[in-house]
Parts: C-alpha cells; structure tokens; sequence
C-alpha cells in the first residue's frame, strides 16, 4: 500500500473519530441532565435525613462536573470541526479517491509491464548475453 493512501486513510479515521467523539460527549451530556432531573425529583418528592440528603447533593454535584468536563469536550470539538474538519473534509475525500486511483493504476502498470529496448535488439537473455561470448 502506498504511503499517501496509508495517510489519507488515517486522516479520514481521525475525522470519524473526531465526529463519534461529538455523538458521545452529547449523549452523555443527554444522560447526565436527566440523572440530576432524577435526583431533583427524588428530593422533590421523597423524604430523607441529613445523609441521605448530603449522598443527594454530591451526587448532584459529581453530575454537574462530568457535565461540565463533557461540554468543555465538546466546544472544543467543535471549534475543531467547524473551523478545520468541515473546511477540509471533501478536498480530503477527493484527494484521497484520486490517490486510490493512482495507486490502482501505478500496480496494474507494475504488473503488466513491458519495456522496448533502446539500444538492445532484445531483452531475451539468451540474445543479450550468449554463452560462447565475452560480456562487454
């Protein structure tokens, strides 16, 4: 495999990883607003002691910081996305297929090749280089 094939390739990945990396950190953001919705409703609706009540707010508050790490993710996913990925992504595709089909065309030559002599008659190598002769 050519290496331009090879890097286009890892390129194209990187942008899938980097638009899966967006659908996670907002599905998790998703699940971690109704989990405190859960929480703000068990408090609404249930009674509890003084523990229970501080196990409630740190549970809360731990929701609240993955939130918080997952937003922070995503905005600066998406700065990169916005301003790098989605400005690049179809001339990558398009150099990426014109690579493919470079590299296709250079192994068929490879494999079906013939060379003309220039200055030879031929390239048999029995006419090249006879037994009963000197090699020049």
């Amino acid at each position: 495999m050519c290496k331009a094939k090879k890097y286009t390739e890892q390129l194209l990945n990187i942008y899938d990883e980097i638009e899966n990396d967006l659908k996670y950190y907002n599905y998790h953001i998703r699940e971690l607003v109704l989990l405190e919705q859960d929480l703000l409703h068990t408090i609404e609706n249930g009674k509890f002691n003084v523990a229970e009540g501080y196990k409630l707010a740190k549970m809360i508050k731990d929701a609240r910081n993955k939130r918080r790490d997952c937003k922070m993710e995503v905005e600066t996913l998406v700065n990169l996305k916005k301003s790098f990925c989605d400005k690049n992504i179809y001339d990558l595709k398009d150099t990426h297929n014109r690579i493919k089909r470079q590299d296709e065309i250079l192994l068929r030559l490879r494999e079906d090749k013939v060379y003309n002599p220039r200055v030879l008659k031929s390239t048999d190598l029995k006419l090249v280089v006879p037994l009963n002769r000197k090699v020049i």
